[in-house]
């Protein structure tokens, strides 16, 4: 069954109309997203190059527009879905996450100067991080298989196919995709000023991976908001995608940093710590660049509707 809810008469521009077609939007959306979601499904079980990645994203976007767009949906199933979505999206992200540091960290080494890289550095990279990875591919495999992920399937099904939407609420005139849109820069706004107070660094990195997540939130609800929101959602998608991209290489920088402080501490015969302490400066380097970057980003940042 397909949701096409009746907008306003010819003339009439109403609140009520406008939320409908934010009901239309947010339905359009799941409906993309699902489909994204079982084809991945397929390619990561033949663990085909990119799909945990792939397969991840389209699980946050639906989370993301099922908490931007709650008010318009019945607390359940949504809110027990997002819970759900979450838990999926953390066991892709264990083999995603390994795979990227691994990346990360294979081409820095090999960007150092031979004399540099004392001892098996390379090596021991690889040993640890590719454990990680079949660890967390042999988890993704297993929650695949589980009930709690086919239950899921089933209920995003269902809601795409029969929405609960709120009754009480629509039609109200609050909840338009604007008014949406607004809320989550908001919550993004929120952060960035939060981390702009915070002098303690690590209390800092610990906010400005929050500030990511609002970014990512808002850069999805942009999506759904697309078709109607024109070159203004465009706008918006684009600038809260760079500035989560930018968030990322600092989170990711500071991930990094904790596990090469790991592996230089814990160096055993063989080993020289000197190369993990090189490389542990290089990102440190590199996150005071991505927060930089940020800040540029966010004074250029659009008003939003």
């Amino acid at each position: 069954m397909v949701f096409a809810p009746k907008g306003p008469s010819a003339g009439q521009d109403s609140s009520a109309g406008a939320e409908k077609g934010a009901a239309a939007l947010l339905l359009a959306y799941l409906q993309e997203q699902l489909a994204e979601l079982l084809r991945q499904q397929e390619r990561v079980r033949a663990e085909e190059p990119e799909a945990v990645h792939k397969m991840r994203v389209s699980t946050r976007r639906l989370r993301s527009a099922l908490a931007s767009y709650r008010r318009l949906l019945e607390k359940e199933p949504a809110r027990s879905l997002r819970g759900d979505l979450k838990w999926l999206a953390q066991v892709l992200g264990g083999a995603r996450d390994a795979q990227v540091m691994r990346h990360r960290l294979q081409a820095l080494v090999a960007s150092q100067p031979p004399d540099l890289v004392l001892g098996p550095v390379a090596a021991r990279i690889d040993e640890e991080l590719l454990s990680d990875y079949s660890s967390a591919v042999q988890s993704v495999h297993q929650a695949l298989d589980s009930e709690r992920y086919g239950q899921m399937v089933k209920q995003l099904a269902g809601m795409v196919a029969d929405p609960p939407w709120n009754q009480a609420e629509t039609g109200s005139g609050r909840h338009t995709a604007e008014a949406m849109i607004r809320r989550d820069r908001g919550r993004l706004r929120a952060r960035v000023k939060e981390a702009k107070a915070e002098k303690d660094p690590e209390k800092r990195a610990e906010i400005l991976h929050e500030a990511r997540k609002e970014a990512k939130r808002l850069r999805y609800a942009a999506e759904a908001w697309r078709p109607a929101g024109g070159s203004a959602a465009d706008a918006m998608v684009e600038a809260a995608e760079g500035l989560q991209k930018t968030l990322g290489e600092h989170q990711d920088s500071v991930v990094t940093r904790s596990l090469l402080r790991w592996m230089g501490s814990t160096a055993g015969e063989g080993e020289n710590g000197f190369t993990y302490g090189r490389l542990h400066a290089i990102e440190e380097h590199r996150g005071r660049a991505a927060e930089k970057n940020y800040r540029r980003l966010w004074n250029k940042f659009p008003p939003g509707p």
